[in-house]
């Protein structure tokens, strides 16, 4: 009785085991032949996620979701797997030899290629149809595409396979692209709409003078920034060389570095800016002092000195500017303790992220005074010994602007609902003030005069437009010698204008300069020009000499009015058909009207003699 029992035991439990065995096969086998869920909807009935769009200020679409087709291979009907292997890839740009190892190591389905195009979708199809393609498959899948390509790349950034951000605003606003779907309700959820604060066409044109620069130069990179520096907005934010986010898998991960927030240089004389008028701002200096700079900087306790490239003399602050005078910057740095100077500079956010809504943003580099050596205070004044990016430089220069404050950078807009509701706007958004106003100006004025003749900056002048502005050309420490290239630079120039009522910052950077130049004043200001000379017109901003019209606004379209017909016939073109409707009550003419619009031509024609009783033919479009 007890072995039977035993016996009935084992075969409940050998009974069960083999119909669990059996389910997991069976939905194991399930899963294979379906290719899994698709798109981003869950086997437990979760809600399809449509990520929302990316757009610039003005609502051109920058990144979209799309229904795209990915291809698929259930490799037990692959009845020619090396003539699949070179159709595929000859359509998909793929490796033909790699594909069919991939055939040959996959027992089951296997994923070709996600999201691919409309057109290799078609190419594929036709031979489906064809019945030369067995055991291949388009299956429905979503994608993000990105209209203007490699438009303001590093900025948008790039999604994963699974429609997940992975970089860029795609990243960092990702929960409000595509907001987590309840598993209670059925439907599609749909994320927020981002605007940049970017403008396409200011974009488009920044990056044409980018590119231009870059070959000119034979650079290793150009960064191009152009931000409105009474709110922070970023107008155009370019870096060359650049990448596809269509195709982002394809570029190595140096060529997908957004540069203007990660690459960390030093600026060069591009940082006198901040260093004169931070020595003006604590009463180191004045406006009137004077250095000698013949000669050059000499400091015998730390064995070492300084030159300029020409005999300035006795030059005043405006002067060091003008001229970009490293030896009248090191005797002015002497003025000011070196705990004040490193206050002034985390004051204009050197040091620090800048809090731009990017990953992956560098803080730069600003040691503590107890870790300056002998001469690191006079050559930090001149932009040595200090590292920096990019979007660091051209929002410290948003003080001089604005009265001595510094404003925080945007590159996002606004966040709008997928139903159209303003859900958050970024507008200005003052950090902290660095300077007095009356020191901002000045140093304005200095900038000013760095674009007059004699200046480094003097290329950059444009007829009607005050433009302040300064150069760099850095040398880069070479960190395997111990010491300074001879042949790697870094050129720049920072320009903001109009003078006298700042809207705009432009900042140029060209790293590593190769071509017959490599100064700022040289190769990087006529850059700048010639995006002050694009961004002024078309922003609207006022030049001396400019004819200005001013109106209420409205305009006032008059009615055509019906020539009088007497001794002749007139000429009745242009008219539109409204007018011409009193003519078929006249009892004297017989009036023929074909078509809609307005009179492209009469018969007879104007100046023929009226007489009672003819017919008039006229002929609209």
């Amino acid at each position: 009785m007890s072995e039977d029992k035993t016996q009935r035991r084992y075969k409940f439990v050998f009974g069960f085991l083999t119909i669990c065995v059996g389910l997991v096969i069976f939905q194991y086998a399930r899963v294979m032949l379906s290719g899994g869920p698709r798109g981003n909807v869950s086997g437990n009935g979760e809600r399809q996620v449509e990520r929302g769009p990316i757009l610039d200020r003005n609502g051109r679409i920058l990144a979209i979701q799309t229904r795209l087709n990915t291809v698929t291979v259930w490799t037990p009907d692959l009845a020619k797997p090396a003539e699949t292997a070179d159709q595929l890839a000859s359509i998909l740009d793929l490796d033909a030899p790699a594909l069919l190892e991939q055939f040959k190591g996959t027992n089951g389905f296997l994923v070709v290629k996600r999201t691919v195009t409309p057109t290799q979708s078609d190419r594929i199809q036709e031979l489906i149809d064809a019945g030369q393609l067995q055991g291949v498959t388009l299956r429905p899948d979503t994608g993000r595409t990105y209209p203007e390509g490699t438009l303001a790349a590093n900025v948008i950034g790039y999604v994963g396979i699974d429609n997940t951000g992975l970089d860029g605003i795609e990243y960092t606003f990702d929960p409000q692209l595509s907001p987590t779907p309840s598993a209670d309700t059925s439907g599609t959820a749909y994320g927020d709409q981002i605007f940049l604060t970017l403008d396409v066409n200011i974009q488009n044109a920044m990056d044409d003078l980018a590119r231009k620069a870059y070959k000119e130069n034979d650079a290793d990179s150009v960064m191009l920034l152009v931000m409105n520096s009474q709110s922070g907005d970023i107008l155009s934010y370019s870096s060359i060389p650049t990448f596809d986010p269509n195709h982002f898998d394809t570029y190595s991960v140096a060529e997908r570095k957004n540069l203007p927030i990660a690459r960390v240089y030093e600026p060069g004389s591009v940082f006198k800016i901040f260093s004169i008028s931070s020595f003006l701002e604590l009463g180191g200096i004045t406006p009137s002092d004077h250095f000698n700079t013949s000669g050059g900087y000499v400091d015998r306790q730390g064995g070492f000195t300084i030159q300029d490239l020409g005999d300035y003399g006795r030059i005043d602050p405006e002067q060091i500017i003008k001229y970009s005078s490293n030896v009248g910057a090191a005797y002015a740095s002497q003025t000011v303790t070196a705990d004040s100077f490193y206050h002034m500079l985390r004051l204009y956010g050197f040091g620090a992220q800048t809090g731009v809504a990017l990953n992956g943003e560098e803080q730069g580099l600003l040691k503590t005074p107890d870790s300056w050596s002998g001469r690191t205070q006079q050559t930090m004044a001149f932009g040595q010994e200090i590292g920096v990016t990019a979007l660091q430089v051209i929002t410290a220069a948003t003080v001089f602007a604005n009265e001595g404050v510094l404003l925080r950078p945007h590159i996002v807009k606004k966040i709008v609902s997928p139903t159209g509701e303003l859900i958050q706007e970024y507008g200005r958004q003052p950090v902290r003030e660095v300077l007095s106003a009356k020191t901002a100006r000045t140093m304005l004025s200095f900038m000013h005069s760095a674009t007059q003749p004699g200046g480094t900056a003097h290329r950059i002048r444009i007829d009607g437009l005050d433009i302040s502005a300064k150069t760099g050309t850095a040398e880069v420490f070479n960190s395997r010698l111990g010491e300074y290239s001879k042949k790697d630079f870094i050129a720049s120039c920072l320009a903001i204008f109009p003078t006298g009522n700042p809207r705009l910052i432009v900042y140029l950077v060209i790293e590593h300069p190769r071509g017959k130049d490599i100064y700022g004043g040289r190769i990087a200001v006529p850059v700048v020009r010639d995006a002050a000379q694009f961004l002024v017109p078309y922003l609207g901003i006022h030049k001396e000499g400019d004819t200005v019209i001013e109106h209420d606004g409205r305009v006032t379209v008059s009615e055509p009015s019906l020539p009088q017909i007497a001794d002749t016939i007139p000429d009745l073109t242009g008219l539109p058909k409204r007018t011409l409707l009193p003519l078929l009550a006249r009892d004297d003419l017989q009036v023929e009207i074909e078509g809609n619009g307005w009179v492209v031509r009469q018969d007879p024609q104007p100046g023929t003699a009226f007489s009672p009783g003819m017919t008039l033919r006229l002929e609209l479009q």
